[in-house]
Parts: C-alpha cells; structure tokens; sequence
C-alpha cells in the first residue's frame, strides 16, 4: 500500500502531515523507538522527507508540499509500514535526552530509561569519592563527578556519549563485542567531540581492571525467548545479539554482576537493566533485596547495586539458584 497524498491536488504540509499520520493509524505500527505516537512519528517522516531540522516550527504548515518531498515520503512510509522498519532507522537518526545520535541496523535505537539515571547525577546512589570533585553537570546540577563511568554493551554508544557529554571532567569507556556496534559508537563520538570518552571491543567487563569504575551503565541483552518470539515486527530489524539472552533472558548477566564487583571502587555504584527479566532475576536471588528504580518518562526493570552489595552477594551464599 503506497502513500498517496490525498488527492493530485498540492497539498500543504499539514494535509500531508494529517495525511501520514492516519495511514500510520491504519497500519496499525507499533512505536516504540523513540516515539510515543503515530503523530510524533508522522511528524519525523515528513520531516525528514522534506530535509528540515526537527526544530522546524508550525510556521511550514500552510506550505505547499514539493513533489520530491512527497516521492521520498512514500517511500520512507512503505519502508514504515509494509516493511514495518522503524522511524530511526528509516531517518537514520534518534535522540536521547538533549542529544541526536546517527541511527542504523548495527545496534539497538537508542531508547533506555537509564537516560534518566544520567540526568539526575546518579543520584542518590553515588555519593562521590574522596578524590572526587564537586562539579557542575551540564543540568547544571551540582554533583560529586564520578572518574571512571563505563558503559558495557554500548551498541551505538548512545548511554555512554550522553554520560560523557554530561560529565566532561569524568573518562568514559564504551565496551561492546560487536565491532560493527562500536563502529557506530566511534561515529557518534565523532559527531559530538567527545574526547573524554574511550571506546573498546570486550566481552562484557572483561577488560575493565579491579576498583577503577565508579559507574557502570549496563543494558545487556535480556530478551527471553517467550518475549522474543512475540516481538512486534519492528523489533526484527534490530540485531538479535544485542536482544536475546536464553530461556530466562540472564545469559549475560550473572557474569556481568560478578564482574561488576571487582571493577567497581569503593562506594562505585552498577545501574542494570534487564526489563522484562526482571522476576527471573529476583528468582535467582530470592533472598536479595534488589533496589528497583521507577522513571518519569516511563521503562521498568532497572536495579541499582552497590560495590558492597555485589561483594555481599557473590560473597555469601545468595548464588544464582
């Protein structure tokens, strides 16, 4: 089913931009990438179809449309929904928080609630460090700056560019396996000038040397494989290393956990994210008291976990059941 725009008639930019937004409806896409809506999607595509900045303001609405714009819409909304690609990948571009990050099929959409962590200072759960400084964030929040921040499983770099970005004076490693995801990373490292932040192929935090980070940011894969045999078609666009994680969806995390205790420093502080998984961890540890966050922009299944915690866990008995 091809977009046609209403009639052979121009058109103005807020009869095409209706005009997208219905046929979004009735296909019945599934958002989720970075957007809450079929409008807020409508909105990207004609857009990016007509070559303006997402800043445009209302002033274009009455604007006729040019019929190149219109062609390349087309095709970007068969592409959206008959081939049901994402709006990220279509446009090549997603944002998290303040900052827009290229998009492609080497790595996930940028689209974590650890965002959230980053802008409040992690805060409360990190309280600096003796040799930390007391700086400025660029939330202009007065915060203990971590020195070592490091992102594990950073796909296109998204989470640890934003910490970076946020935290200038602190180094950040960027660590994934997947060199096509790292390349991305290097790209939109590149495109922010982000010399404080490092980026580094590794399995998981194996590279990362004991009591260096005072905080790790992990979104590992943990789609189990019920969630990842019902997952909207979208989703099938992603690369499946960096969502499927076995039966229970903790493939990766138990080591990554065991990891975390050595790499992080005294007081250091391992934001994790499993989502879905999340009962399936709590089951591996009945008799932990995990610490789950809750965001104002919405996600679920994030935990908190001190040094002393992951030492007092792996230390003890609490061993995955």
């Amino acid at each position: 089913m091809a977009f046609y725009p209403l009639s052979n008639t121009v058109k103005n930019f807020r009869d095409v931009l209706e005009a997208t937004e219905i046929q979004l409806q009735e296909s019945n896409v599934h958002c989720g990438h970075g957007y809450e809506s079929p409008h807020d999607e409508a909105v990207a595509l004609v857009l990016a179809a007509a070559q303006l900045p997402i800043t445009t303001g209302s002033e274009i609405l009455e604007k006729n449309v040019p019929d190149d714009v219109l062609e390349r819409l087309a095709t970007y909304l068969d592409r959206r929904t008959l081939a049901r690609e994402p709006t990220a990948y279509i446009i090549g571009n997603s944002w998290l928080g303040p900052l827009m990050f290229k998009a492609d099929k080497r790595a996930l959409i940028p689209r974590s609630p650890l965002k959230e962590v980053i802008e409040t200072g992690f805060s409360p759960w990190w309280q600096g460090s003796e040799q930390g400084s007391k700086q400025g964030s660029e939330w202009g929040k007065q915060v203990a700056e971590p020195r070592c921040i490091v992102d594990v499983c950073c796909g296109g770099g998204s989470l640890g560019l934003l910490a970076a970005w946020a935290f200038p004076h602190a180094d950040v490693l960027l660590l994934d396996i997947d060199q096509d995801a790292l390349a991305l990373a290097s790209e939109n490292r590149t495109q922010h000038a982000l010399a404080n932040a490092t980026l580094q192929q590794a399995d998981l935090l194996s590279s990362v040397a004991e009591n260096t980070a005072d905080i790790i940011l992990a979104n590992p894969p943990y789609v189990d494989a019920d969630d990842m045999a019902a997952l909207p078609q979208e989703y099938l666009h992603e690369p499946s290393l960096a969502l499927a994680a076995g039966s229970d969806g903790l493939d990766l995390v138990h080591t990554l956990m065991r990891q975390a205790a050595s790499s992080l420093t005294d007081g250091g502080v391992l934001f994790l994210e499993v989502g879905n998984s999340w009962p399936a961890l709590e089951q591996s540890y009945p008799d932990f008291p995990f610490t789950w966050l809750s965001f104002e922009c919405g996600g679920h299944g994030v935990c908190v976990l001190s040094k002393s915690e992951l030492n007092s866990l792996f230390g003890s008995t609490l061993s995955p059941t």
